[in-house]
């Protein structure tokens, strides 16, 4: 047997191709320092990288002492390969012949536990491309592990080897950063290195996110910069029928295996290992909407549950109980993503695969064709969505509504894709009108798109011989609502007319229609309430009248979704308009009717109505806590209508504390400065949120108001350019990541430019029920002068608070219980819980009645004050 020489096997890439898998490598370097992890899997999709990033762990092991790595690569063996052969192609590879009587295996099992190693090495074999002789390879790897105990085998595969003991790590697409990076590096070997600009930033990163952040994809399209421009690349990948990245010709074909050579042998080698089944149902899939994979993890608006995939393709071909292990199969192959939440598995297919799998559906002749399935499609999606209002405002509100936040980007194609025939487009509008009825909660940014979207079916149902009258009546009046919000009510006053002309004859009440909100003309249910929300948002008490009586109209139609939903916005107005009696006895007592009925979605703008009430006529204190509170109970992030209604409020609330305040001389002034600079956050916060959802909250008349009388208190205290600094600084807050809402329960905190959940120096606290922020600098109670009976050593524990925790230090002090904290702040339980651990391990108190030694002296009367409300509310320390 000849020696064995390991360092001299062929490492498959070079090290500038390299980028990121920082996360996986700390991974397979923990399994690999332990010896009793015999088999570790590298699994992904064709071209994610797999191969390179074990061979830069070979590269790195190779380093360390008594570390002795082999190279195999399998991917010239034929398909299904037997274990003879698969074990002698690992012979040749690394190194070693076997004698004249012994089996390839035994030469092996002889190599990987003797000839050039020592006594303490522990050898690794890299198994490159595994996935189409796995039969074969499984085998040779059990024989090789029980011949070998000191051998580790790191195998690369499209699919896990299946071992009932093997480790498997995923290798996930490139992240954002890391791809735009790959693709940099990539354009320079082509001489065409692509400037820093922000308009090739955006180009790179569209590159990037349609070819699914794939390394191998990105380097194919990096290879036509040779001969297109970066824009006329990202052209080309359309992921529409018109998508030419199956056309580019072969990228680099020396030193690349064959399956390398384009995006179509990448998808293809993996689609020819499938059973035909598998096939069908994979080119099927291809109509549902792509998916795409985001660096937390988190799949937004993609994806499609089995029952889904079920009622759209399931046939003879494809029996109903095969689909859910068809798509486990294809799963484990690589080829469709699967994101796991907490109820239900979502299925999807990258862009490239569904591209190609888009093409094989065009070429059968089966009876599902691409236009059968989709139309499949519309009318599923249409039924499940029908059945939205019947569960609105109920227990199951929340699972119907997390179903079609997931389900967005399959609703949108089936609205989309009716465009092209009149009578289809119907079912399209059905689903239209029914989302905008229950305002569903779309990702961000896609209101507008939604809005024109529905306009576009509106326009192409008008054109079908029997144009369904009711139903483009009810969602040219929702659309109309919707426009309000926008900001656009010029153009939703001429859609209301044009309801309206439907129903009045007379020329001159057709044209005053507007001018007797008492009377009732006969209008629809659906055009009142838009017209009750048209005056509401201008602050016209005329809107309660009208929304009572869409409500009423809505109860006797059996709509018992949208007539809640009536009362609701005549709540608000009654909060916004009426005098002080009827706002806080009506809103109290419609609180208690939705709490009682369990109505869901409704009690967080129940909330708000009686926010808006105690705000203007009793004790805008309590409405800041009840705002909180609202946004820590009944949101999760999803609701950014809602969570956006609620901040907006809840600011105005503390803007009335602060104004308050401002009025008493014996307020200190760094606490107005707090507040302040934290209301202009907030308004900021605000600003960027609306936008992000098309919501043009200058031209509305309500968000309007709010925002100035917010603006005049804080510039009163900070002046015109400190408030336009923080309001800035808030405007940055992200919408995408629920920032605002977490600034606002004290969950974020500023610092420089962004949001962080760290400690910085722009930090924030509650005061008295109102969030203030403070400075490190000596500003704020955290950093106050004085010191407790410690003398030096307890003031300056006190100053390693933040402003947030010097707080609750106070509250904890006065004897308030975690639970009091809580309620009184805003935050949930689990945050003051933790934040109070943080005291006492800072103060180095042994339990809370400690914290008062540390208390400094110019917080002590407040400590007192704090003791008198929780007596006075009834509270008991703990």
């Amino acid at each position: 047997m000849s020696a064995v020489r390991p360092d001299s096997a062929e490492l498959p890439f070079t090290p500038g191709d390299f980028v990121g898998r920082h996360a996986e490598l700390r991974r397979v370097d923990e399994l690999l320092a332990c010896p009793n992890n015999r088999l570790i899997t590298l699994v992904g999709p064709g071209g994610i990288g797999k191969t390179t990033l074990a061979a830069e762990i070979v590269r790195r092991q190779r380093a360390m002492p008594h570390r002795t790595a082999w190279v195999s690569r399998l991917g010239r063996l034929a398909h299904f390969a037997e274990t003879e052969t698969v074990a002698a192609e690992v012979l040749r590879t690394v190194g070693t012949t076997a004698t004249a009587d012994a089996s390839p295996i035994a030469g092996l099992a002889a190599a990987f536990n003797g000839g050039n190693l020592s006594g303490l090495d522990r050898p690794i074999l890299m198994l490159d491309n595994c996935e189409h002789v796995l039969p074969g390879v499984g085998a040779l790897i059990l024989d090789l592990l029980a011949a070998a105990p000191a051998l580790t085998i790191l195998a690369t595969s499209r699919e896990p080897v299946g071992w009932i003991d093997e480790h498997l790590v995923i290798v996930p697409p490139l992240a954002a950063e890391q791809a735009a990076e790959l693709f940099r590096r990539r354009a320079e070997r082509t001489g065409r290195a692509i400037p820093q600009d922000q308009q090739h930033r955006e180009v790179i990163e569209g590159i990037c996110r349609h070819v699914d952040h794939n390394p191998l994809f990105i380097r194919l399209a990096a290879a036509r910069l040779r001969h297109r421009t970066p824009s006329k690349v990202l052209r080309e990948l359309s992921g529409d029928t018109d998508d030419r990245r199956m056309r580019w010709p072969a990228g680099a074909t020396v030193g690349v295996e064959q399956r390398h050579h384009s995006v179509r042998d990448v998808i293809a080698w993996s689609y020819g290992l499938c059973t035909e089944q598998e096939q069908l149902l994979l080119d099927r899939m291809s109509v549902f909407a792509t998916g795409w994979e985001r660096e937390s993890d988190e799949i937004l608006g993609a994806g499609t549950e089995l029952d889904d995939i079920i009622a759209v393709c399931a046939d003879r071909q494809l029996p109903r109980n095969r689909i859910g292990q068809l798509l486990e199969r294809m799963t484990e192959r690589s080829l469709v993503s699967v994101h796991l939440g907490p109820t239900a598995a979502r299925y999807y297919l990258l862009e490239s695969v569904a591209v190609f799998a888009r093409e094989r559906l065009a070429r059968r002749r089966d009876e599902l064709s691409e236009r059968s399935l989709l139309i499949r499609l519309r009318r599923h999606y249409r039924d499940r969505i029908a059945a939205g209002p019947a569960v609105w405002y109920s227990t199951q509100e929340a699972e119907w509504l997390e179903w079609a936040r997931c389900a967005w980007g399959n609703i949108l194609l089936a609205i989309e894709s009716s465009l092209d025939d009149p009578d289809e487009a119907a079912v399209g509008l059905e689903i239209a009108a029914v989302l905008l009825q229950l305002r569903v909660q779309f990702p961000a940014n896609a209101y507008h798109l939604f809005t024109v979207l529905t306009e576009r079916v509106l326009e192409v149902t008008g054109r079908s011989e029997s144009p369904p009258a009711r139903l483009r009546l009810t969602a040219t009046a929702l659309i109309a609502w919707v426009l309000i919000w926008q900001g656009r009510g010029e153009r939703s006053a001429r859609l209301l007319d044009a309801c309206v002309a439907e129903f009045i004859d007379d020329p001159a009440t057709r044209e005053n229609w507007r001018a007797d909100a008492d009377a009732d003309l006969g209008l629809p249910a659906a055009v009142e309430f838009t017209w009750g929300v048209e005056l509401f948002l201008v602050q016209d008490s005329r809107s309660i009248t009208v929304l009572s009586r869409a409500g009423g109209k809505f109860a006797e139609a059996g709509e018992r979704s949208a007539a809640i939903r009536s009362k609701t916005f005549e709540m608000l107005a009654v909060a916004s308009l009426s005098d002080s009696h009827r706002a806080l006895t009506g809103t109290a007592g419609h609180l208690a009717d939705v709490v009682a009925a369990e109505a869901g979605w409704a009690v967080s703008w129940a909330e708000l109505a009686r926010l808006i009430a105690l705000s203007r006529h009793a004790d805008p204190r309590a409405a800041v806590a009840m705002g909180r509170a609202a946004l820590a109970r009944h949101l999760d992030g999803s609701h950014s209508w809602t969570a956006a209604a609620i901040t907006h409020f809840t600011t105005v609330a503390m803007a009335n504390v602060l104004a308050k305040r401002a009025a008493d001389p014996q307020e200190p002034r760094t606490r107005l400065v707090g507040a302040a600079t934290e209301l202009a956050s907030l308004e900021g916060g605000l600003v960027t949120l609306w936008r992000s959802m098309g919501m043009a909250t200058e031209e509305v008349a309500i968000l309007a108001g709010g925002n100035r009388f917010v603006a005049e208190v804080g510039r009163s205290i900070l002046g015109a350019h400190a408030y336009t600094v923080a309001a800035e600084r808030g405007a940055r807050l992200r919408p995408e990541r629920d920032e605002l809402r977490r600034f606002m329960l004290g969950e974020l905190e500023l610092h420089g430019d962004t949001g962080k959940e760290v400690t910085g120096q722009e930090v924030t606290v509650q005061v008295d029920g109102g969030q203030e922020g403070a400075r490190r600098d000596g500003a704020g109670p955290g950093a106050a002068r004085g010191a407790g009976r410690d003398g030096e050593r307890g003031e300056q524990r006190w100053r390693e608070l933040s402003p947030a925790e010097a707080d609750i230090a106070v509250l904890a002090a006065a004897g308030w219980p975690n639970s009091a904290i809580s309620a009184r702040r805003g935050s949930s339980i689990r945050t003051v819980d933790g934040q109070v651990a943080s005291v006492l391990r800072k103060l180095r108190c042994a339990n809370r009645v400690e914290i008062t030694r540390h208390v400094p002296v110019e917080l002590r009367e407040r400590v007192t004050r704090e003791t008198g409300r929780r007596r006075g509310s009834g509270e008991q320390g703990r």
